[in-house]
């Protein structure tokens, strides 16, 4: 009978349990059967031209450098503007200066040689670092965006303003740090994002990973709150603002900002109260703002600021002739 339930048994980490699926037996006979080994099928659309299994450089280019020690190569997605925050946060700190390149992730720019050469991964953000009064001394190359706010703050937060200087304080942002990187694929491209937003939609998929990221927005309410071991906000740590709270922001504090967007609302983020004030409190902040707009290339000309090396290139609106031109 076509309409039967399904029964799998199946093992995960060595232990035995068994799915009961809706699939009906119909549909099962439709469903992708993995070859024996794998091959690459290029998908649809820009990402699925660019997508593929191989890493290195595709095309041989070399990156600018500008005057300045720290060469940001980004683009304002959000790991890219994590980098980009913190960098305006510590120019109204201490007026510290820095260039900041494009690197147009949908035109390939990543898979440059002279890209590859700062990360490997081919991931935006990554970070140069030189020191100005030895041109001798190769730079420093720095690739994650974690990794990157971590060490733009150990060598240049002097006052400790966004790393604590406190053991117990250090380690609780670097430990925040960790746990983001490690949880926003669920939210993002790599598991709800991608599932939720796909025309063909799968029940086992979107319930899986809407399950995880709702968990994650429940950790981030109760840490807010004061619950479980934690000083509540205004931030994670408590009084103190730091590269944890940029990290975290800048894919859970916009996610639930955008709070009448489809997922927003089919997450139910409005449960989440605490986390919506935390974010509103750092959306609020001017380098939060200008941070953000730090290699953008999309909606009104007004916000983007294609590349950055002073920050004067805020006050500047280039129109698209005036825009400057690709390196």
């Amino acid at each position: 009978n076509d309409s039967n339930k399904t029964q799998k048994n199946i093992s995960l980490a060595g232990t035995p349990f068994t799915i009961h699926s809706k699939t009906t037996m119909a549909e099962e006979a439709k469903a992708y059967v993995p070859p024996k080994v794998w091959k690459h099928k290029p998908g649809p659309g820009i990402w699925g031209k660019l997508n593929q299994p191989t890493a290195g450089p595709r095309s041989e280019k070399e990156l600018p450098r500008g005057k300045h020690a720290i060469q940001l190569y980004s683009m304002a997605t959000p790991n890219g503007i994590k980098a980009g925050i913190f960098l305006e946060e510590l120019y109204e700190a201490y007026g510290l200066e820095y260039d900041a390149w494009l690197i147009h992730i949908a035109q390939g720019q990543q898979f440059t040689s002279g890209f590859v050469k700062v990360n490997p991964n081919s991931k935006i953000p990554a970070l140069l670092v030189y020191d100005l009064t030895d041109e001798k001394k190769p730079p420093v190359r720095v690739f994650e965006s974690a990794s990157i706010l971590l060490y733009i703050a150990e060598n240049f937060d002097k006052d400790n303003k966004f790393l604590p200087k406190d053991p117990q304080g250090r380690i609780e942002t670097i430990s925040w740090l960790f746990w983001q990187i490690g949880s926003s694929p669920y939210l993002g491209g790599g598991g709800f994002g991608a599932f939720f937003g796909a025309k063909q939609k799968v029940e086992f998929a979107i319930d899986k990973y809407a399950l995880e990221v709702k968990r994650q927005f429940d950790v981030l309410e109760r840490v807010l709150a004061g619950k479980d071991g934690s000083k509540g906000g205004p931030f994670l740590l408590g009084e103190q603002y730091t590269i944890a709270d940029i990290c975290i922001w800048a894919w859970y504090g916009r996610k639930i900002l955008d709070i009448e967007s489809d997922q927003a609302v089919f997450l139910d983020l409005k449960a989440y109260p605490h986390v919506l004030a935390w974010a509103k409190k750092i959306a609020e902040r001017p380098a939060v703002v200008r941070g953000q707009r730090v290699n953008k290339v999309w909606g009104p000309e007004s916000e983007q600021v294609v590349e950055r090396h002073s920050a004067a290139d805020f006050t500047k609106t280039k129109s698209k002739e005036e825009e400057p031109a690709k390196k």
